[in-house]
């Protein structure tokens, strides 16, 4: 006699019942990357974590103060029997919103060593400027 038995007819139900309350939509991440935004007076940075993420993977959105940096790091595909991992895999999504507005324009990243580094020069008129007393 199994006591599990019972409980068969409610395992799809169960499951109903949980993607209704937490659906998985579109774009959410399966890992979130490490990193970092510094400032000076002419721009930000941003340096994110992605080892093992392609750059073709990569894409970066801004918008105003808004950065957002989304992708997919893909997993490759092994031979034999894979025992273990806890490499994070999927969609990965950062996204920040920096005090003044950024110049898209003149924005430049690279990749390199599995960080990715955007700096992002602020716009003429977010610039701090210094004032002289006279």
């Amino acid at each position: 006699m199994d006591p599990w038995t019972g409980f068969a007819p409610w395992g799809p139900r169960f499951q109903e019942l949980i993607e209704q309350m937490w659906p998985s939509a579109e774009g959410t991440s399966d890992f979130s990357p490490g990193g970092q935004i510094s400032e000076t007076d002419d721009a930000f940075t941003l340096e994110l974590d992605l080892p093992g993420v392609d750059k073709k993977d990569i894409e970066i959105d801004i918008s105003g103060r808004r950065v957002s940096v989304t992708g997919t790091k893909v997993v490759k595909e092994r031979e034999g029997v894979l025992r273990r991992s806890t490499r994070a895999s999927g969609s990965f999504a950062y996204e920040a919103v920096l005090p003044v507005a950024v110049d898209a324009s003149r924005t430049t990243a690279s990749l390199a060593d599995g960080v990715l580094v955007v700096s992002m020069p602020k716009v003429a008129e977010s610039k701090a400027t210094r004032v002289e007393i006279h």
